[in-house]
């Protein structure tokens, strides 16, 4: 069966490069609900692994706990006070939540200016957090998300990404 040609999801005839006037280390990890790969959950290992990376801008996926109250599973007070990442804000309705959808933000030396939360389409929920950030002085827009597995979700919701990004201001 055919298929229809499709426009690119990033065209970068309309993409802008910024150029920093400093360094910045970003990153993004799945922490797999802070289990490794001996099957343990173990969050201070998970924050050892943060401590190593040393990113400015971190999203993390698969913060909370998936079922029940999907509990968060870092010590966001311990992260702030001894790595100086702070949590970009999510307004998950679950009080012990730590993301959205399990999606996390964290930030060094950064003043948030918006965030916004998008619930993506897919057989599971899914979703993203887009923030606007000032770090030095100049403008940074940040995207934390975490597509599902089956490539027709992942195209949907890049697609519904990519309509979103298109509504918000540059």
């Amino acid at each position: 069966q055919a298929q229809k040609a499709r426009e690119p999801l990033f065209s970068t005839a309309k993409s802008k490069r910024m150029k920093l006037n400093f360094d910045l280390t970003v990153a993004t990890y799945n922490i797999h609900k802070s289990k490794g790969t001996d099957r343990r959950r173990d969050p201070a290992r998970t924050a050892a692994v943060i401590g190593e990376i040393g990113a400015d801008i971190l999203a993390l996926q698969e913060a909370d706990m998936r079922f029940g109250r999907r509990t968060g599973l870092l010590d966001l007070e311990a992260l702030r006070r001894d790595q100086g990442l702070v949590q970009v804000p999510v307004d998950e309705p679950i009080a012990e939540a730590h993301g959205h959808h399990g999606n996390l933000i964290l930030v060094r030396n950064a003043i948030v200016e918006v965030v916004h939360h998008l619930h993506l389409p897919g057989l599971e929920p899914r979703g993203a957090i887009v923030t606007d950030l000032v770090i030095k002085g100049q403008k940074i827009r940040v995207i934390g998300t975490h597509f599902g597995l089956l490539p027709g979700s992942r195209l949907r919701q890049s697609h519904a990404l990519m309509a979103k990004l298109k509504k918000l201001e540059p």
